[in-house]
């Protein structure tokens, strides 16, 4: 069993309650407490208080907003590949669109809470997904473009938000066309923390902020100092069984090809002396493309799920695979077998 994590001391922690923005599918909130201890032991193989922390499968972000309470980044590079989220976190980070973004998603929220059937609600959320507002004036951003102007990077953002608070499980999918294509989910109220946003803004407005390609923030395409930085990938999870099937969270979708490549580019990372830890499901596929080469290190760890359910509505939890190019055997994890 790992230990519990524990801050070092009260003066570095961060007492605004810092926590992702949005519920986002494969969050890492039930693995912080050992990714923070991961973390630590990142800091002190590099011998420095605070490294420069990169993430090129941002998500929710889960880890990068505990690292920040925990007063561990010293300069945040952020990347994920879908441009409504990216757009979203362009547009928290920047504090003078603030008081229209809170205005637009209050007017969304409204909405939605004041609708007192399940029927009016369902239609609300429709007219939301498939907003013509959306899909025709922000077309260009549902073919992978950002929204240009102030005016369509705020409606887009609230248009986001509203669907990651009502929508199945905050999921994220696109059919085929770019079209958003969750369900609703089983909410009668959402609730907007406005000073969560306000003091999220700064740390995010300090952040660099890419949309692109996962390799694109990586070495070789990007030069990172070894000697101060950590590095945490979070791909979509290999299916654990044939009948699942790899997670799409955009037109394109992340296969086994592309599972294939970052698994040379994390060998090519261990053997270049980086500090980087990766995640994913534990089973036989996952070992054999992060797990098998002898200078990295593999652990088991066992997670509760944030989506998942059996007939009972209780989430199972789940094998996770943690990989690391540094040990983690002081946390008591379970090594992994090859």
């Amino acid at each position: 069993m790992s230990r519990m994590y524990k801050q070092t001391s009260p003066e570095h922690v961060d007492n605004r309650k810092y926590k992702p923005l949005i519920k986002w599918a494969g969050g890492k909130t039930r693995l912080n407490s050992i990714l923070l201890q991961t973390a630590d032991l990142a800091l002190e193989s590099l011998n420095v208080k605070k490294f420069n922390y990169y993430e090129p499968f941002f998500g929710g972000g889960a880890l990068f907003f505990e690292l920040h309470r925990y007063e561990k980044i010293k300069n945040g590079y952020i990347n994920d590949t879908i441009p409504h989220l990216i757009s979203f976190y362009e547009t928290v980070a920047n504090e003078e669109l603030q008081k229209e973004f809170f205005l637009e998603v209050k007017k969304l929220t409204n909405d939605f809470n004041n609708a007192n059937s399940d029927t009016k609600r369902r239609k609300l959320y429709g007219e939301v997904s498939k907003n013509s507002g959306w899909v025709n004036e922000f077309n260009t951003l549902w073919n992978n473009k950002t929204p240009q102007t102030n005016k369509d990077k705020i409606k887009s953002a609230a248009l986001f938000l509203a669907l990651n608070k009502t929508g199945f499980n905050g999921m994220f999918r696109l059919n085929g066309n770019g079209e958003f294509n969750i369900p609703i989910g089983d909410k009668t109220k959402i609730n907007f923390n406005e000073e969560l946003f306000k003091i999220t803004s700064p740390i995010l407005k300090k952040t660099t902020i890419f949309n692109n390609s996962y390799e694109q923030i990586l070495p070789p395409n990007k030069k990172i100092d070894k000697n101060n930085s950590f590095i945490y990938l979070d791909p979509p999870y290999i299916p654990n069984s044939k009948t699942e099937s790899f997670t799409d969270y955009s037109k394109e979708g992340f296969k086994e090809k592309d599972h294939k490549k970052l698994a040379d580019i994390f060998r090519q990372l261990s053997n270049d002396g980086y500090k980087v830890a990766l995640s994913n499901n534990l089973n036989k596929e996952s070992k054999l493309k992060y797990a098998s080469s002898k200078k990295v290190f593999a652990y088991e760890v066992m997670v509760s799920r944030a989506i998942a359910k059996t007939n009972k509505g209780k989430r199972p939890p789940s094998r996770e695979l943690l990989v690391s190019t540094f040990s983690l055997d002081s946390l008591g994890l379970k090594k992994v077998k090859i």
